[in-house]
């Protein structure tokens, strides 16, 4: 059956020679190793094993290449022949996600992410008898040769203007648009986002169909970006002067009876400081815990208001805002649905009501105080990564949605990365995360 899918799609694709075998470590990354239409047919009949070294899983960006591991290590990378899609920017390419099993452990797919939400949102979606859907909306920059952002006459000043669409960067975008849907990736739209900045936002599809068509995505945008002489980065502080990036998740819970969708929340909002050291997981990424749009700095929800990490656009469906393109998206999205999943079992009540409030058009904190606990809002999100962190490293729940193999491997790799970025200059932590990011 799984050789057959990838039969399949050569007979249907029979221009692709290459495939990209992708899969992310704990730090965000897209990893790839590509190998030939044969050898993928070899793998997907179970004829072929592909082997990776240590350095699969465990390389902190902030001392990259040098990895975390401290014992040999044996990976095997497993595609997932249900991913397989052609590379719209490289026609003769195709892209599988792999998962990851560690040959030494009692339990092989203990440290893997992917594995994890797979288990993850099959247990939601049968206990909860609920249908998840997610999408994403993914901001950008163009960066020019000296790493600033790319300009003309035609400057982009702020939100949907038209302006900055006038010139050659229609021209990236619509051929990132056309490679997408070459890949089968239904785009929602796409717009200026602020000064300097864009937005591609896609459709809805199951977690796991939806996180891969993230990584394609971007994968894609900044491959055509770098084709016209420019640097496309998703880094969530890409410059001093510009706005911050984000990737916000869209997701709804079909159907759902109203009390489930208020526990789910509520669950999720207990955990929030916790869930920031995997959806805001780097030095940088608390440049955007500010009003005005961004991550917001209370922990609340609104109807419409994006002024706080969760702003919910209809009665089953929620915009989380507490995640950028640093993170390992598949092991957010797990924490994020255990969190919501637990509200549930617990029948958890929802203390914090619906605010309408815009805290960050309020002149002073304590008056956005005052009026934000007449919601039930009284705690601010971390301000620092180590804050965070230090949330997630004594929070019992989250260990247990991870499992301790995984969490202790992310901990690790994240206090690495603290460390490190804490030591660096503004400008060298800006362009080591845009090596990557």
């Amino acid at each position: 059956m799984v050789a057959n899918l990838a039969e399949e799609f050569f007979t249907k694709n029979n221009s692709v020679k290459f495939v990209r075998l992708h899969w992310v470590d704990y730090s965000g990354v897209l990893r790839t190793r590509i190998i030939t239409k044969a050898r993928c047919l070899r793998l997907a009949q179970g004829t072929d094993c592909y082997h990776l070294d240590q350095y699969c899983m465990i390389i902190p960006i902030s001392t990259a290449p040098l990895c975390s591991s401290d014992s040999v290590e044996q990976w095997i990378l497993n595609l997932d022949l249900e991913s397989l899609m052609v590379c719209g920017f490289a026609p003769t390419h195709a892209s599988v996600m792999c998962s990851t099993t560690h040959t030494g452990l009692k339990d092989p797919v203990a440290r893997c992410p992917r594995t994890l939400l797979h288990k993850t949102a099959r247990t939601f979606q049968e206990s909860c008898q609920s249908k998840l859907l997610m999408s994403f909306e993914i901001e950008f920059v163009l960066l020019d040769e000296t790493l600033q952002p790319a300009t003309s006459f035609d400057r982009m000043t702020g939100y949907s203007m038209t302006a900055g669409l006038r010139t050659n960067n229609l021209v990236i975008l619509e051929e990132i648009v056309n490679a997408l849907e070459v890949s089968g990736i239904e785009i929602y739209h796409f717009h200026t986002e602020g000064v300097e900045q864009f937005e591609i936002a896609l459709s809805p599809l199951s977690p796991m169909q939806a996180i891969d068509a993230l990584m394609m995505t971007q994968e894609t945008i900044r491959t055509i970006s770098i084709r016209h002489g420019l640097k496309a980065t998703t880094a969530p502080r890409p410059t001093f002067h510009g706005p911050p990036s984000g990737c916000h998740l869209h997701l709804s819970l079909n159907p759902v009876p109203s009390k489930d969708a208020s526990s789910f929340l509520a669950g999720i909002l207990q955990s929030m400081k916790t869930l920031c050291a995997l959806g805001l997981p780097t030095y940088d990424s608390y440049h955007r815990v500010i009003g005005g749009g961004n991550v917001g700095e209370w922990i609340g929800w609104g109807t419409h208001n994006k002024d706080f990490p969760i702003r919910q656009v209809s009665s089953n469906r929620w915009e989380f805002r507490f995640l950028d393109a640093t993170a390992n998206v598949y092991l957010f999205v797990a924490a994020l649905l255990s969190s919501g999943m637990s509200g549930i079992q617990k029948n958890q009540v929802l203390t914090y009501a619906d605010c309408p409030v815009v805290p960050s058009a309020i002149n002073s904190y304590e008056e956005a105080g005052r009026r934000l606990r007449e919601f039930g809002i009284t705690e601010r999100m971390p301000k620092t990564f180590a804050v965070s962190l230090s949330h997630a490293r004594e929070d019992k729940d989250l260990q247990s949605w991870m499992g301790e193999e995984l969490f202790s491997q992310y901990m690790k790799i994240k206090e690495t990365e603290l460390e490190h970025f804490s030591k660096m200059t503004d400008e060298e932590r800006r362009r080591k995360i845009l090596d990557y990011f």
